[in-house]
């Protein structure tokens, strides 16, 4: 009956010991590749930049330099259509109180009656 029960416990021993030493494989196996792309980080070394790639980091730098350049006199001639509009209008708005004055003006001497009106000898 020992014999029995030390057989049980030994076969129990080793199967349990199996599959912590296949966990303890796959670990490592899995924690050496890395999750991210490391593609871009080493191509940015020293020398690794091709001159074609060059050349086009140029050229798409240059071409979003203009396009910036580009929005910027946009913004700049808006303004200045704005401030053009603004002292047209401006000047609508002043001749006009202008012609309301004078106009206001023109009513009040017409208004005065004849009675009021008194010439001196």
């Amino acid at each position: 009956m020992k014999k029995l029960i030390a057989l049980s416990f030994f076969i129990a021993m080793i199967s349990c010991g199996k599959e912590n030493q296949k966990k303890q494989h796959s670990d490592p196996v899995v924690s050496a590749i890395p999750p991210y792309d490391t593609v871009a980080i080493d191509s940015f070394s020293a020398g690794a930049t091709s001159v074609d790639v060059a050349r086009k980091i140029r050229i798409s730098s240059l071409q979003y330099q203009d396009s910036l350049r580009q929005v910027q006199k946009k913004l700049e001639e808006e303004k200045l259509l704005n401030k053009v509009k603004e002292e047209k209008e401006k000047a609508v708005k002043e001749t006009k109180d202008k012609n309301v004055k004078e106009e206001e003006i023109k009513k009040k001497t017409t208004e005065i009656p004849a009675s009021q009106r008194t010439v001196n000898p």
